[in-house]
């Protein structure tokens, strides 16, 4: 697949016409003639891993992102105003970042915020840095134990103020819950965001069961400027809880469920084969092999995709032994979508299995140049191969591109020059050179693989004859430029075919 200079006619949202001509790009559609001299298209860049309102919660919220010391964090915490209810929320801080790469403690917090509670989420959303005052409000003392699957990091049988995994829901069950007025605001501004960057099209993750309405409502009312595939909540049931079904739809469709089998690597959560090389100790497991199984098999039997979040090669190995089971004991048929989320750090003979029995691997390109530094403390020198994309494609598996945004910008130009250069933030030369993929199958990776790993290629991701008329506009030839010029690529407008509109760059 290559990007190509054409005059394409749109009908009804489907394409009815393509005349390739050299010098730029024309639409035809209902919305007149639209001109783009120099520019070349692409089908519709799709988001295949992503969390749609949170990257809008931070777009109008306390962003913590990027920041470079502690000190900076707790001054932009310090000059934020907007509380939620009685409580300052916020999310983005990485203290791998920092000069001192260690965890933060509630006595940092404390200072500032004596008198309400503060809860602040990690970069990758597997940590929680709260104030004493949350501590307390949640009967959070020295003796609380760990919940299953989470961790209260104490110092001298002490809690710190940092809650990984499963222990983040302590508190996180306490905030006051958005109106549904700021959940519209979020989710719009998001999407909108999201057309901005090229994208036509998004995988959101773990989306609560009372989300789905206001997605619905929003979709009917022609106010999305992107489609969405949702991927409900479902590791405490919660799809059942609320009486979740399968349902299709151009706009939001409800297409699969959402489990965790392990945290992340940055905050070590992620369940490793071997201990960590930075500490003694192997992650957590959130979910083991047995109780995936079964509830994967609940919904398979109501219709869904089964998507689970695994990072370590543990995690990995529990994922892929659940699903051989459910295709060899019939349950999940060649049609039912096996989706593993992130497979970062994986062994080569469970790829191979992954390959055999038709699973999806869900990789974020940008994780690995964001994480590098991070990663190669954390596993130094083991079997398993970390990052792995060539690795993948080699096994005759097809990774749709995504980000995990807001973890990670939502532009897809990134995630693209990530597949091609894998060369680590501030770093000059690639890490694991030998997992770089051509730009030829990067976008295939953020267009027609990503729809494949939803089950909607039969209808998109494809310039081809009435084939769904979403389309990304972009000022140069991503497959044929330089790879260090990918990243100077505009993107130029998109054309929704749910909508049936153009959208340009904000």
């Amino acid at each position: 697949m290559k990007p190509i200079q054409a005059t394409i006619t749109i009908e009804r949202g489907r394409i009815t016409g393509i005349e390739l001509s050299p010098g730029g790009v024309t639409i035809i559609s209902e919305q007149g003639v639209h001109s783009y001299p120099g520019a070349y298209v692409t089908p519709g860049l799709v988001d295949a891993h992503c969390h749609l309102h949170a990257l809008g919660e931070l777009l109008n919220g306390l962003q913590l992102y990027n920041l470079s010391s502690k000190q900076a964090t707790l001054l932009a915490c310090k000059q934020h105003k907007e509380l939620r209810g009685d409580w300052l929320y916020g999310m983005g801080w990485n203290q791998e970042l920092w000069d001192e790469s260690t965890f933060p403690s509630a006595k940092d917090l404390d200072e500032l915020f004596p008198h309400i509670p503060v809860y602040l989420r990690r970069a990758d959303g597997h940590a929680a840095w709260v104030n004493t005052k949350a501590l307390e409000f949640a009967g959070i003392n020295n003796d609380t134990p760990d919940p299953d699957g989470g961790t209260i990091l104490r110092e001298d049988g002490k809690a710190t103020g940092i809650l990984i995994d499963n222990a983040m829901d302590l508190i996180a069950n306490l905030i006051p819950e958005l109106s549904k007025e700021s959940k519209v605001k979020n989710i719009l501004t998001a999407s909108k965001h999201c057309s901005s960057l090229g994208l036509t099209e998004v995988h959101d993750m773990d989306v609560h069961p009372t989300f789905l309405p206001i997605y619905l409502e929003l979709a009917e009312n022609g106010q999305l400027p992107i489609r969405i595939q949702s991927y409900v909540k479902a590791q405490q049931d919660q799809w059942i809880d609320h009486g979740c079904l399968p349902a299709g739809g151009e706009f939001v469709r409800i297409a699969g469920l959402k489990f965790f089998a392990d945290g992340a690597l940055g905050s070590r959560g992620a369940a490793l084969i071997e201990p960590y090389a930075d500490a003694a100790h192997t992650g957590l497991i959130l979910m083991d092999e047995e109780t995936l199984y079964q509830k994967a098999k609940r919904g398979i039997e109501e219709g869904f995709s089964i998507a689970t979040h695994a990072i370590g090669d543990m995690a990995n190995r529990i994922v892929i032994n659940a699903y051989e089971r459910l295709r060899n004991d019939d349950i999940a048929d060649d049609d039912v979508i096996l989706r593993i989320e992130h497979t970062q750090i994986i062994r080569k003979e469970d790829i191979k299995r992954m390959s055999k029995y038709g699973m999806k691997a869900i990789p974020q390109s940008i994780h690995c140049i964001s994480d590098a530094t991070m990663a190669q403390a954390r596993l130094g020198q083991r079997e398993s191969i970390a990052y792995p994309w060539k690795s993948l494609i080699d096994q005759g598996l097809k990774p749709p591109g995504s980000s995990d945004f807001p973890i990670e910008s939502a532009n897809p130009l990134i995630g693209f020059d990530a597949y091609c250069r894998r060369m680590p933030f501030g770093d000059e030369k690639p890490w694991m050179p030998e997992e770089i993929i051509s730009q030829e199958e990067a976008l295939l990776s953020y267009t027609t693989w990503a729809h494949e790993a939803a089950g909607m290629e039969y209808r998109r991701g494809r310039i081809e004859m009435k084939y769904d008329a979403d389309l990304t506009i972009l000022s140069q030839d991503i497959c044929a430029c330089p790879v260090e010029d990918i990243l100077n690529t505009k993107v130029l407008a998109t054309y929704s075919a749910g909508t049936r509109r153009f959208h340009a760059e904000e």
